[in-house]
């Protein structure tokens, strides 16, 4: 098949040998013909981890496979509507929630199907939130993840099952569905608590790289996306990206050797622009990066959602991608579009995509695997395991334990002051902000703001993330990567906790122990980490926050 449809707009700039160069090599050693044969060592030495490796690739032949499995959503989307559900929850954190919101953000709800909502965050405030914008009676819960055992799944799944079942009582587990890994501790919980229904995704696919399995596509269905057209994409994708095109044919190809080798020459800062419209797509580029390539003191640092702003403001770190829309013509479109001239005048590697319809995002995600994949490989990274997301999983059920015997969770003040923190920051660092903050649109744009204005003072790439959800996405990459990130931890106290049921704890305090944990977890990894503690979770204590930071910044 010819990937000319997909191929993007290229401006290299002074990286076109580079990149020229590259993929001659990538040809020599059959680079793509490898991965597809699931070649292990591409990405690693150690027989270990190549076994991983393999257990991993499923994701190659997923968009066929699950074209075959599309039947059996469509029958439980039929059983969901008929039951007149007018709410879809889905539970779930990272790989397992990330894709969902994409579709729903994209194509919304079609007419005569329930409205999508995705929980992945402790804030107590974004669990209310959540209660608040469904009807339980009239809601199906998705309960979702591959290993089935997290703690924020298991507090999600028993707040929601006792509100149910106070109402439905020994009907309540046909309010519920799973998705997960076969042999799991959910497989076991949906069928004790006689779920509607279990679906057993593919074993050897990893979280970050399941969009197209059922972890995305029942969440999709249940919305009334079309399916065939989403798998259709993704195919004509897979035969894109397959061996047997040109390898200067290859539709992920540039993107793959791109990311690896401006990351090499010190433009390791991915900055993923979009039309307003597919935002939510960048928030699952975000995970499949970072998780992917960011490890043993290695990879790219992957900025989302940032603000454009004047070409001075960007630093020589940067690398461009756009995901532009053909159905969109709006003013912000169209400034979009400007920018990016101008950041290729100026010098800047630019590469530009366009969907030409909705159903083209199919095709996007395997894009987006297969050049994840292929810049891992280049870099000798280990794309498929996440050796560093676990360390903030034992801090936070040490803090829980230490909770549940009845000691305070220690809230750790930073020492240094602002200035001091932002006086280690060096040329070709980056600032992340962990805001442990309900999602609420207020909040995220003065956090948008405050992301804005250190850009632009300190021509560093910014990056936020809302805790703790970014702990099963940039969070590996924040403790396992190269260390050239500032860590701007925020918290908030609560007034009062939100229990959850059988357990010592509630929301809040499992959010808080997740939030030191992580402290924890950077420091002994070395990082510069400052926490900046709300008294409560509101613009005004935001606005605080920001002109805290303006003076430290002078």
């Amino acid at each position: 098949m010819n990937g000319g449809r997909y191929r993007p707009k290229e401006s290299w700039g002074d990286y076109q040998e580079s990149l020229s160069e590259w993929t001659d090599r990538a040809a020599r050693q059959s680079l793509i013909p490898r991965i597809w044969a699931k070649d292990a060592s591409l990405w690693t030495g150690d027989p270990e981890g190549q076994r991983e490796v393999r257990a991993r690739l499923g994701w190659l032949t997923a968009p066929g496979q699950s074209r075959e499995l599309a039947g059996d959503i469509q029958s439980v989307v039929s059983e969901v509507r008929k039951a007149g559900f007018s709410h879809v929850v889905l539970l779930g954190m990272g790989g397992s929630s990330l894709a969902p919101a994409v579709f729903q953000s994209i194509f919304g709800r079609a007419e005569g199907y329930p409205e999508l909502i995705v929980l992945d965050s402790t804030d107590p405030l974004q669990v209310k939130d959540t209660e608040q914008r469904a009807e339980i009676e009239k809601t199906l819960f998705i309960v979702s993840s591959k290993s089935g055992g997290t703690i924020e799944l298991l507090s999600f799944f028993k707040y929601f099952y006792d509100k149910v079942r106070s109402r439905k009582g020994d009907e309540a587990g046909s309010h519920f569905i799973a998705i997960t890994d076969p042999g799991t501790p959910l497989e076991t919980l949906a069928k004790t608590h006689r779920f509607r229904k279990v679906f057993l995704a593919p074993a050897d696919v990893g979280g970050r790289f399941s969009a197209l399995t059922y972890f995305g596509l029942l969440p999709a269905g249940l919305i009334g996306v079309d399916l065939d057209k989403v798998l259709e994409a993704a195919g004509d994708m897979a035969g894109a990206v397959s061996p047997s095109v040109a390898v200067r044919e290859n539709a992920a190809l540039s993107l793959g050797i791109g990311m690896a080798v401006l990351a090499e020459e010190g433009r390791d800062k991915l900055t993923l622009l979009t039309s307003p419209s597919l935002e939510s797509f960048a928030d699952w580029a975000e995970q499949l990066v970072a998780e992917s390539s960011g490890k043993e003191g290695a990879g790219i640092v992957p900025v989302v959602r940032e603000p454009i702003g004047p070409v001075e403001s960007y630093g020589h770190d940067r690398f461009f991608v756009a995901l532009l829309s053909d159905g969109e013509k709006t003013a912000e479109d169209t400034a979009l579009e400007k920018k990016l001239a101008e950041l290729a005048e100026a010098g800047h590697p630019v590469l530009r995509y366009r969907l030409r319809e909705k159903w083209d995002l199919g095709a996007e995600f395997f894009r987006w695997e297969m050049a994840t994949a292929v810049a891992c490989a280049l870099l000798k990274i280990n794309a498929f395991d996440q050796p560093d997301v676990q360390s903030a999983k034992e801090r936070t059920k040490a803090l829980l334990g230490a909770s549940a015997a009845g000691r305070e969770i220690p809230v750790k003040i930073s020492e240094r002051d602002l200035g001091t923190f932002w006086e280690n920051a060096e040329e070709g660092d980056y600032a992340a902000i962990l805001a442990f903050l309900p999602d609420r649109p207020a909040l995220r744009k003065a956090l948008t703001d405050l992301q804005r204005e250190i850009r632009d003072r300190r021509k560093m790439a910014v990056t936020v993330g809302l805790g703790p959800r970014y702990l099963h996405s940039t969070g590996q990459l924040h403790k396992g990567g190269p260390n050239k990130g500032v860590f701007l931890l925020v918290t908030t106290e609560h007034a009062e906790d939100l229990p959850v049921p059988g357990e010592p704890y509630g929301f809040a305090r499992l959010e808080l122990a997740q939030a030191m944990g992580e402290m924890e977890a950077l420091e002994e990894k070395g990082r510069w980490v400052f926490h900046y503690r709300l008294k409560e979770a509101s613009g005004q204590e935001l606005d605080r926050l920001a002109g805290d930071v303006r003076v430290a910044l002078g």
